[in-house]
Formats: C-alpha cells, sequence, structure tokens
C-alpha cells in the first residue's frame, strides 16, 4: 500500500503469515507470485524461493514485548527473527527493513538486540550497511503514540547515496483521523452491561475526567478499554497504541462510542484503498498487527533512492512532510533532504 501510494512499480514475489484470516485478506487484494503458511518450514536456499529487492518483515513481537512473557528467543515465535535472517543470507536483496516493539531494545539488558544485532551484522560476511531507530507514528503524521525499533540494511555493493532515517513533524490531532461529530454524546451512552469490563472502564473515567475538570464528551479523549482496571490508560487528542488484542477499537470520548474500522484504518497512516473480505474484528486485529504506513511510506522514500531503486526522473513525494509543511507557519517551514546521488535505475520488483 506504501509503493502504491509512492507510485512505484513493483512485484509483490512473496508474503508468509500463519493467520488464515490474514492470508484471506492479502491474496484477495495484493495476491503474491507466492504464498508461505510458515516462514520457519519455508526452505530459503530453494530455487523454488523468491529473491527480492526488497524484503520488509515484522518478526513476532510477543517474545519482547511488555505486554507478553518476554521470554525472549527461549519462546519459538522469538525465533522467526532468524527464519528472517536465513531468507537475508540466501537470497541478499538489495535492503531490507525488520520492526519490532520497543522493549526488543532493552530485553534482557540489552543483551537480545546486541545478539540481533551481531546476526544481522555477519550476513555475507559484512554485506550490509545496517541503521537503526525508534520511531512513532505520532512523530510522522498520525496521532498513535506507537513507538517501533526499526532496522534498515542496504547492502554496500547497491548503496547510491547515504540512507537518512526521517526527520519528525509536527504532531496532528486525533480529530483529522476521526469520522465527523453528527451530536454531541450523553454520559448515558457507554459501552453494553454485558460487556462489563468496558463498561465500568468507560464509566469510570468519563467521571475522573469530569472531576478533573475536563469535558470528555467535548474534547476528545481515547480510552483503552478493554483493560483490565489496574492497566486501564486514556489519552487527550491522540490514541493508544493498535495492538491485535484491541481489534474491537478504543472507546472515543467525543462520539460515545468506539473507534471503527475507517478511524484505526487512518490512525495507522491508512484508507480503505482495497476490499475486505473479513469480518470487521478480524481486520481491526490485522490493523492492529500492522506496520504504521506513514512510517513504511517515509522510510522508503529515503531508501528507495539510497538502494539504488528508483531512477532519476522518479522523484518520491513525502505527503506526510509535506502536509505538515502546508500545516506550519511560514517562518517554520524548511524543504525535505533529498537523496544525493539518486539511481538512474528504474524501480524493480520489491
Amino acid at each position: 500500500m506504501g509503493l502504491i501510494k509512492l507510485k512505484v512499480p513493483y512485484e509483490h514475489m512473496f508474503s508468509c503469515d500463519i493467520d488464515r484470516h490474514v492470508k484471506t485478506q492479502i491474496l484477495k487484494n495484493f495476491p503474491p507470485k507466492k504464498w508461505y503458511d510458515d516462514l520457519m518450514t519455508r526452505d530459503n536456499n530453494a530455487a523454488s524461493t523468491p529473491a527480492v529487492d526488497i524484503y520488509l518483515a515484522g518478526f513476532p513481537c510477543q517474545p519482547f514485548s511488555a505486554a507478553g512473557l518476554q521470554k525472549g528467543f527461549k519462546d519459538k515465535r522469538g525465533m522467526v527473527f532468524y527464519g528472517c535472517c536465513d531468507y537475508i543470507e540466501s537470497k541478499l536483496p538489495r535492503a531490507f527493513i525488520l520492526e519490532n516493539v520497543k522493549r526488543l531494545i532493552s530485553h534482557d539488558g540489552g543483551n537480545t538486540f546486541e545478539q540481533i544485532m551481531h546476526s544481522l551484522k555477519g550476513i555475507g560476511g559484512g554485506a550490509y550497511e545496517i541503521q537503526t531507530k525508534l520511531l512513532s507514528s505520532q512523530d510522522h503524521g498520525v496521532p498513535q503514540s506507537r513507538p517501533r525499533i526499526y532496522i534498515i540494511g542496504i547492502r554496500k555493493d547497491c548503496k547510491q547515496c547515504n540512507f537518512e532515517f526521517p526527520e519528525p513533524v509536527a504532531r496532528v490531532s486525533i480529530d483529522t483521523c476521526l469520522d465527523p461529530v453528527k451530536r454531541k454524546p450523553t454520559l448515558e451512552e457507554l459501552p453494553p452491561k454485558t460487556n462489563k469490563t468496558a463498561y465500568n472502564n468507560v464509566r469510570q473515567v468519563l467521571k475522573d475526567l469530569i472531576a478533573e475538570g475536563v469535558k470528555p464528551l467535548a474534547k476528545t479523549h481515547i480510552i483503552d478499554c478493554d483493560a483490565s482496571p489496574a492497566f486501564r490508560s486514556v489519552m487527550r487528542d491522540r490514541t493508544m497504541c493498535m495492538t491485535k488484542s484491541r481489534a474491537s477499537g478504543f472507546w472515543v470520548t467525543s462520539r460515545g462510542r468506539r473507534m471503527n474500522v475507517d478511524e484505526m484504518l487512518r490512525c495507522q497512516g491508512m484508507q480503505r484503498s482495497f476490499k475486505q473480505v473479513v469480518s470487521d474484528r478480524q481486520l481491526g486485529a490485522q490493523i492492529g498487527n500492522a506496520m504504521s504506513q506513514n512510517i513504511i511510506e517515509r522510510l522508503l522514500v529515503k531508501l528507495l533512492p539510497a538502494a539504488g531503486l528508483v531512477s532519476q526522473d522518479q522523484p518520491l513525494h513525502d505527503r506526510w512532510a509535506a502536509a505538515a509543511r502546508r500545516a506550519a507557519p511560514a517562518s517554520k517551514r524548511s524543504a525535505s533532504s533529498s537523496c544525493d546521488r539518486p539511481s538512474k535505475k528504474r524501480a524493480r520488483k520489491a
């Protein structure tokens, strides 16, 4: 979806996921030439496994996330990282993007991340120039607090110019991603009482905000209504990180309801540019488990020229930076940086 927005021609060579609902949605909208149900059973050395120019993977975060048991590589899902490494080692793509949760950096006192970087830097005898940075989606054009570590690798013999991570842009209001207010809600508009956790959470948060002198029905607050009371959270004018476990959406105080799927998509930098062939709940889970499209687009704007995958006569438009410049006062506007020596090659398959 990011490449389509950037108007970069591509070939989708393969995808892999163990979730059958994800498979159904991808095959209907972005069918790859090859599908794999399980990365850990794929033979990356086989000639039948496609080689690509760009390899993008978000290996499972549960072994490293604060919301999980943090078993790291002792959790079999943590070993999926080595499946990603094996593909990169076998096929040597021109570039790769790997993504995971913030906690990956500090897991096991930093030893896990050190091990990951050691593995990546050893591929092909040091074939890749690797950079990492923690980026939050809320600093790149959407109102979602979603800190993620991004690992960028560019094969040294393909490098055309320096890669730089995108600079943050001014934060935007959550209301830019929400459907317009049709009418002001009332305090009686709550989750159904049959959903005891959500009902009690929303009622209590509204009570607390009003006691603090806040007007939650007029000023948008987002409530993680499905969390246990001990882990309940609320954010003003932005949303907390969306996850697979919050597939039904967070509560929006100024609308008196949960976020709908389209609003969740917008908070991930996406739009309904595809056919939905799974339930709202399944799509909500996929949205929560996805990488933020705004971040991926901004990375590709920098990465594609650096890896020699776009031509000099094919400028890439960073719509998120452009929107921020348009919204900023004239005195604060500045031009975005560009690649010093863009490649003259046409964009190749990704």
